[in-house]
């Protein structure tokens, strides 16, 4: 009967330790969430399954003049230097609004891909894993 005691004992405390490791996983997990949900909001974006999507949409001043800001979550893409767009890499896939970084500028060209098409400031593009996009006529700010 002694063994039996030992043995219920035991059981009980090792019942007692996983539950203590998977309250600390469980309160870990709960906190980092928190905290990237505060960091989201923060910045004033969306991550969706390792997707970025903007939740700013009026980079144009109330009588249609062009308003150039740059907040810290942009991305400026220098003219002739393609980059690739990926989950894991600077630029991740998703939906973007693109910025002209010339007041005076408001239309400009942007290759994705192989094909090059004329873009104006505050049009709204979409960037798909492994899309490689290129600024032509000058330097843009994705935001």
């Amino acid at each position: 009967m002694g063994d039996y005691l030992l043995y219920i004992v035991l059981a009980a405390a090792a019942l007692i330790y996983v539950a203590l490791i998977v309250f600390r996983v469980v309160r870990n997990k709960k906190r980092k969430a928190k905290e990237l949900h505060e960091e989201k909001v923060e910045k004033n974006l969306d991550i969706v399954d390792d997707v970025r999507y903007t939740m700013e949409t009026n980079p144009v001043e109330e009588n249609n003049d062009v308003n150039i800001t740059f907040v810290k979550e942009d991305y400026i893409l220098k003219q002739g230097a393609p980059v690739t767009v990926s989950v894991n890499g600077e630029l991740k896939p998703g939906k973007y609004i693109v910025l002209s970084t010339d007041e005076n500028q408001e239309s400009f060209n942007i290759r994705i891909g192989i094909y090059v098409r004329e873009y104006r400031h505050n049009q709204e593009i979409v960037l798909a894993e492994d899309d490689t996009i290129c600024a032509v006529s000058g330097s843009i700010i994705l935001r």
